[in-house]
């Protein structure tokens, strides 16, 4: 049984949006704050995606400007990577609130239904997550106050929902993006990042 909250409407747009242009034809500002984002998440130990530049961030800042800042972003995979962080750091989602304050109305149902996609991933994934995790593991709550547009069954199971979450995904955007495949893929990619440092570990 998949306990339901409700998460909420986003007009997310896929790999190939602008967002994913090339880096030629984005402002240098707009690469910068991406490259300062990807290198801060590296020093919260997410670093599946790829960087332009050697850029090294010395701090990271605060939950809830990271969680803001990323669904801000053009990109498709650095807005994705929202996923990543609450699912290495569940302890952000006590930033939630705060995030989504300061964020326009799109901005923030694209992160509140990022949340909703990290709350069932980790419920499919929670074996494996809790093994490469250790003591950092723990259930991200459902936040219902905070994301009321999306009603998701209140039965079946995590990869049923995800399904369902896709499917209203596609209807918000009008893409028939995989979004349940691209919400699929920050997972895999993070969780397989941290078994090859495990492997390159002495």
């Amino acid at each position: 049984m998949v306990g339901r909250g409700a998460a909420c409407r986003a007009p997310l747009v896929g790999p190939g949006d602008s967002g994913e242009s090339a880096v030629s034809e984005r402002a240098p500002d707009t690469m910068q704050m991406e490259e300062e984002l990807v290198a801060e998440l590296e020093l919260l130990g997410i670093r599946y995606l790829s960087r332009q530049s050697s850029y090294q961030a010395s701090h990271v800042r605060s939950p809830e400007a990271l969680l803001a800042d990323l669904v801000r972003q053009p990109s498709a995979r650095v807005r994705a990577a929202v996923i990543a962080v609450l699912l290495a750091h569940p302890g952000y989602a006590d930033a939630m609130p705060a995030a989504i304050e300061g964020l326009l109305p799109v901005e923030r149902l694209t992160l509140q239904t990022f949340y909703a996609a990290a709350v069932l991933l980790q419920q499919k994934h929670a074996h494996r997550l809790r093994e490469l995790m250790d003591a950092r593991s723990r259930p991200l709550p459902f936040l219902s106050e905070h994301t009321p547009e999306l009603n998701l069954p209140d039965d079946g199971t995590p990869d049923e929902a995800l399904a369902s979450l896709g499917r209203e995904h596609q209807r918000w955007s009008g893409s028939m993006v995989n979004w349940t495949g691209t919400y699929e893929q920050v997972a895999r990619q993070l969780m397989r990042r941290w078994e090859m440092e495990r492997q390159w570990k002495p």
